[in-house]
């Protein structure tokens, strides 16, 4: 059986009788009414067990193990959580929470369903992002983000006081993220969707693109082999490695003299030199890049464009795979390094849903 436990900040309980509590005696409450009806009528000291309390631990910083007197009076209350309450407790082993030790009691948590959607609000406002992170990635998805969003914004409403609205940055980033997953249209962090498919014109143009990892090449590469396309990918045209596909490599004669960032800040340009370059072609030209999130006018697209939209979770999951695949012999530093390098598409990722809304207005 899980042990006791009862979180506070510091000694001092958070009801209004302001009861400091002894560490290691008895406590015994001034205001114990076992007959009550509702929940805060009972009075007494309140507590639960580890693995219910990730719902409470916006009530505190600081854990406490529970021991309960044999002559104390103890009444147990069923609800989102179940939560005892008594009128005589023992309080003990001291320790601050941090978000391993709150990802830990999410870890071993027993609590309804719904009551996660709540307890996401309270990693939150406590600042314990792994923990959201991981309740994220564990329990929402497009099926129940209503309800996700109900119970969030119920608990940060705060019954209308607004106060954990801006409490600290994780709450904004987090709401944000469920509006993602909300979302029709963007791409998620933490939830995977299905490509975003528009035809903007008839001309026989395929613009495909999403972040490194997000499988372009699953579209791309089924055109390679296939007379009547011309492929384009941007890796290759930018790259001085070996490659069959002899188009992209080709174009490498264009843009040789062209700086490392090019795409970065030029790829209108690009994206025109490239249409003008094969506009004598009767086949489909096939455009695969990560870059078009960096495009100034969407107005120069033709044909039809794909947005990849596997989440950034998972494209970064899948390039450090990969790059570990190819380079087998890495050390720890190195490979460190070059995770870092990519941590980059959790904030690029935003610029292509800037991209996605402007031409889902096309």
């Amino acid at each position: 059986m899980c042990k006791y436990v009862k979180v506070m900040f510091g000694t001092i309980s958070g009801a209004k009788s302001d009861f400091e509590y002894k560490i290691n005696e008895v406590n015994v409450s001034n205001n114990w009414n076992p007959t009550a009806e509702k929940g805060r009528d009972f009075g007494g000291f309140n507590y639960t067990t580890e693995d219910c309390i990730l719902r409470w631990l916006h009530r505190g910083d600081t854990i406490y193990d529970v021991e309960v007197p044999e002559d104390a009076e103890i009444v147990k209350l069923d609800g989102a959580t179940t939560i005892y309450r008594s009128n005589k407790i023992i309080i003990n082993n001291p320790r601050k929470v941090d978000d391993e030790l709150a990802l830990h009691f999410y870890k071993i948590s027993k609590i309804p369903e719904i009551s996660y959607y709540k307890a996401l609000g309270v990693v939150s406002i406590m600042n314990y992002k792994k923990t959201a992170y991981q309740i994220l990635k564990d329990k929402v998805n497009k099926e129940n983000i209503d309800l996700v969003l109900e119970e969030w914004n119920d608990f940060i409403s705060h019954g209308n006081k607004g106060d954990r609205k801006d409490i600290n940055g994780l709450v904004k980033e987090i709401e944000n993220y469920l509006c993602e997953i909300k979302s029709d249209l963007l791409i998620s962090r933490f939830i995977d969707k299905g490509p975003y498919i528009q035809n903007l014109t008839n001309d026989k143009v395929i613009n495909i693109t999403g972040e490194s990892g997000s499988s372009k090449s699953y579209f791309s590469d089924k055109y390679i082999k296939d007379d009547n396309y011309i492929v384009i990918d941007t890796d290759i045209v930018f790259s001085d490695k070996p490659s069959d596909n002899k188009e992209s490599v080709e174009l490498r004669n264009i843009f040789n003299d062209k700086p490392k960032d090019y795409l970065f800040t030029n790829f209108d340009e690009f994206y025109l030199k490239v249409l003008d370059y094969f506009k004598n072609s009767d086949k489909t030209i096939v455009i695969d890049s990560a870059q078009y999130r960096n495009i100034k006018s969407c107005s120069i697209l033709k044909g039809q464009i794909i947005v990849m939209r596997t989440s950034i979770e998972t494209c970064y999951e899948r390039v450090l795979n990969r790059w570990k695949s190819v380079n087998k012999n890495y050390t720890e530093e190195i490979y460190q390094k070059y995770a870092n390098k990519k941590l980059g598409m959790f904030n690029w990722y935003h610029r292509l849903n800037d991209f996605l809304k402007t031409i889902n207005k096309l």
